[in-house]
């Protein structure tokens, strides 16, 4: 296949790259990983006119330095396929930040479809975009579509069927940003320096850009000519005594201002969305705001996810009884109080799983959860965490897994590391059928003010925790550019399909690990018999340290199971307790012992992906041994803090 048939798109997080990539692509697409890393990457085809095109969906980026993998990955893919059609996708709402990494495809020498996407919602707001006029000053064609609605797909199909190459425009900077570049150029083309083939081809422009914006591949490939990577610094020593400030900074500065210049005359803007911000992310209001939105997000969730965990109760409880006079007496212990109780006690939790998986949708869909991540990226720089680890721990509350995978487009290795170590300390779904839980038999009249509650213990251990650790790990944080996409109406399919996709798997471990699970706790509690079983002996060694807790062995054991999978601690006591757990436990107990089940060792699977992506195993151990000291610590506090206030 001739290569400008394979079309890569590439586009900022959150451009509806992934909602164009599947209506060129319709059902024609495979998935597989990029080499040697666990990076999702999705290929999808189509014909066009008797061609066919391979369509190639890069990972989101926000800029083209080799600084994180996801933009390492788009990258290398884009330099090494010289001859590949790159679809800029843009979102149009926010073009003027969009257009940088435009701006860096043209830098290195790559002329790309511009796709102005969600044209739909930028007229809407009042923003205009004359198509011609940008198409004239940037050289390149310019399609106007929305993912969404469907509108100019085909005119995409038709652009990319029509197109050819043409050289890049320069963009031209300041006259001083200039005359450093030119004597940088200068100096590789004396011919002194002999570099990869890749670096041979790449334009000289671009290179000397690279190295001034101390892009870490780029000074890599220059390592073996200190004399060259001497005469750089000295430049920047240069730059900086005029600007008195650092060059990196100053490059991004240049190439905001140049996105400034091209849309002038080409966009018309409405500040009407501009004024709501001002509001929505001030640090008083703003936080009143999410706070009323929180409180009412939970009171929906189990206000209605209680009514459907109630008809789901009862259709296990009349299943039991109905297996309990059908199947033989040597075998409906182990299917009705081992599998049906652990499972059906799980499973009962699932609307309020649901429900707070499609509320954080809803709230994404509409554009809040960017102006929440504006909001607090005061106070998580202060815990040497930046606005964007607020992604993957929002992300974290549905799965701690694809959470800790979202902090690789982090650039920071010292805020990366922080946040990898603290995400688990989010509330994921399975640890909210335990909250779930625990509050429909303890906490009935005020269950979101429980729920709250531990959320506000946790959150308060995790920003202490981030402090700590971001005085103790070495690194530079990194300056962070805010993208407020619009406000948008909820479009009611695409949170639909995002809550099943982050629900899906609660019901797939029930199936699987929390069955199984449920068998095995059964048999530990059942045998050698019920009264000295092999669970009591473990429960009881653990008994010494959780007692101080006000915790006996059956909740010691629990706790056990829930490293497997934290819905074990549910099904584990829906076993160990088959009557009413309310008259066998008090207030007190339940609240500390969801706090620890909150706050200890993560399950194995986020342990797994915590060392995959450190690849530390010195890390992830420090991972499980704070986690276990920190819920130790906060269990005996908490108790003997409640036991002295009469709790």
């Amino acid at each position: 296949m001739d290569e400008k048939n394979i079309v890569a798109l590439l586009g900022q997080p959150n451009v509806g790259k992934t909602t164009l990539f599947n209506h060129l692509t319709g059902m024609k697409q495979r998935i597989g990983n990029w080499p040697g890393v666990t990076v999702e990457k999705k290929e999808g085809f189509f014909k066009k006119n008797n061609e066919n095109y391979i369509v190639v969906d890069l990972p989101g980026i926000y800029s083209l330095m080799s600084d994180s993998i996801d933009q390492k990955i788009a990258r290398d893919y884009i330099v090494e396929n010289s001859e590949i059609t790159v679809i800029d996708v843009i979102d149009t709402p926010n073009i003027n930040r969009n257009l940088y990494l435009t701006i860096q495809l043209l830098e290195l020498g790559i002329s790309p479809i511009l796709c102005l996407n969600l044209i739909d919602e930028a007229e809407k707001f009042g923003i205009y975009v004359n198509d011609q006029k940008l198409s004239e000053k940037l050289g390149v064609p310019v399609i106007r579509t929305s993912g969404r609605l469907k509108i100019g797909i085909d005119n995409l199909k038709e652009s990319l069927h029509q197109y050819k190459p043409v050289e890049a425009v320069k963009i031209s900077y300041s006259s001083l940003l200039e005359e450093n570049i030119e004597k940088i150029v200068d100096k590789l083309e004396d011919g002194s320096y002999k570099l990869s083939e890749i670096y041979e081809r790449l334009p000289k422009r671009w290179i000397a850009i690279s190295l001034l914006e101390k892009d870490p591949d780029v000074v890599n490939e220059f390592s073996k000519y200190p004399e060259f990577i001497k005469f750089v610094k000295d430049l920047k020593i240069e730059i900086e005594n005029e600007i008195k400030h650092d060059v990196e900074s100053y490059v991004v500065e240049q190439r905001y201002k140049k996105c400034d210049e091209i849309l002038a005359g080409v966009m018309v803007n409405s500040e009407l969305y501009e004024d709501i911000d001002t509001i929505v992310i001030h640090p008083v209001y703003g936080s009143l705001i999410f706070g009323v939105i929180l409180y009412t997000m939970y009171n929906f969730v189990f206000g209605l996810g209680d009514i459907f965990s109630g008809f789901i109760g009862s259709f296990f409880e009349i299943l039991g009884n109905y297996l309990m006079n059908i199947l033989p007496e040597s075998i409906s212990g182990v299917i009705v109080d081992g599998l049906l109780a652990g499972v059906g006690g799980v499973l009962e939790f699932f609307p309020l799983v649901f429900l707070i998986m499609f509320s954080l949708s809803t709230l994404e869909d509409t554009g809040y959860l960017s102006r929440v991540t504006a909001l607090t990226h005061s106070i998580m720089s202060k815990m040497g965490l930046s606005g964007k680890s607020f992604i993957p721990m929002i992300t974290g509350f549905g799965c701690s897994v694809p959470a800790l995978m979202g902090t690789r487009f982090i650039s920071s290795h010292k805020e990366r590391l922080i946040t990898l170590l603290v995400t688990p300390l989010v509330p994921c779904s399975a640890r909210f059928v335990i909250i779930g839980f625990f509050a429909s038999f303890f906490f009935v009249e005020h269950a979101a003010l429980f729920t709250l509650g531990i959320l506000a213990i946790t959150f308060a251990m995790l920003f202490m925790v981030s402090y700590l650790l971001s005085k103790f790990i070495k690194g530079e944080s990194e300056e962070y550019i805010f993208e407020l996409p619009p406000y948008r109406t909820p479009d009611w399919d695409n949170i639909i399909k995002m809550t099943w996709e982050k629900s899906k798997e609660f019901l797939k471990k029930a199936g699987t690990v929390i069955a199984a699970g449920s068998l095995l706790f059964y048999g530990l509690i059942n045998y050698p018999s019920p009264d000295a079983n092999y669970a009591a002996v473990v429960g009881k060694i653990l008994e010494h340290v959780t007692l101080y807790m006000g915790l006996d062995w059956r909740a010691a054991i629990s706790l056990i199971f829930g490293i497997f999978a934290k819905e074990l601690v549910v099904s584990s006591f829906s076993i160990l307790y088959p009557e009413n757990i309310a008259t066998a436990f008090s207030p007190l107990k339940a609240f500390v012992l969801t706090l620890v089940s909150v706050l200890y060792m993560p399950c194995l699977a986020t342990l797994a992906t915590l060392y995959l992506e450190t690849r530390s195993l010195k890390w992830t151990a420090f991972g499980i041994g704070y986690n276990l000291v920190l819920a130790t610590v906060v269990g005996i506090i908490t108790y003997n803090l409640g036991t002295m206030l009469g709790f």
